[in-house]
């Protein structure tokens, strides 16, 4: 039982440092990998790491190629646009749909937290952070609008959301400012239940982050 569980936590130990190796860009797209590379990498033996290498390939995370190698992909502007537009028909609907009522104390404070955070990662150009911050942002809405089924499209597409924002921020280091204006902005438009207001800047603010995809 004691190995069962063991094992369990190696599998989980090495899904998690490869994401974040993968997401925050340390591991490169493109870059191809092998399964020895990995091993002297995180310091695991092969078993954990080809259960971690499975759940990331099923992802969309990675690209496994048995006797061939495990190579990060590029997020194509297809794929991205493909997200962009999904993300839009979701978050348009919903911060128009959340400024025809009145936010709670705590979900005020919750977004203004995180308002906080995101002007001061920005303000450090700590990207991963900010990163996580904005993404963070966009679930806070969906989640506050309490449409379970919407959340659970936006969970399942939430890695890829990031990673693309990562490779946004890659291209256009001054879009953590600009992103981070928008947020803000979005955030008083709903609070000021001006839902044409807060979807026009959403879909703009969305539609920036696909244009620069494209250059």
């Amino acid at each position: 039982m004691t190995f069962i569980a063991t094992q369990t936590t190696l599998k989980d130990k090495a899904y998690n440092e490869l994401k974040t190796r993968i997401l925050g860009g340390e591991i490169k797209a493109g870059e191809m990998l092998t399964e020895r590379v990995m091993v002297d990498l995180l310091g695991m033996s092969r078993t954990p790491i080809r259960a971690a290498v499975e759940r990331l390939a099923a992802e969309g995370l990675l690209n496994y190629t048995p006797n061939k190698g495990i190579v990060v992909p590029e997020v194509s502007i297809s794929r991205a646009a493909n997200i962009y537009d999904l993300r839009t028909a979701l978050e348009v609907h919903i911060v128009s749909r959340l400024s025809e009522r009145e936010f709670t104390r705590s979900e005020i404070q919750r977004l203004e937290e995180n308002l906080f955070l995101q002007k001061e990662y920005a303000g450090q150009l700590q990207f991963d952070r900010f990163t996580a911050k904005d993404s963070e942002f966009h679930r806070s809405l969906a989640e506050m609008y309490g449409n379970t089924e919407m959340l659970s499209v936006i969970d399942r597409i939430q890695d890829q959301i990031y990673h693309i924002a990562m490779q946004v921020l890659r291209k256009d280091r001054n879009r953590v400012h600009v992103s981070y204006a928008d947020h803000r902005a979005i955030y008083e438009a709903i609070v000021e239940h001006d839902g044409s207001k807060a979807a026009t800047l959403m879909v703009d603010h969305l539609r920036f982050g696909n244009q620069i995809l494209s250059y």
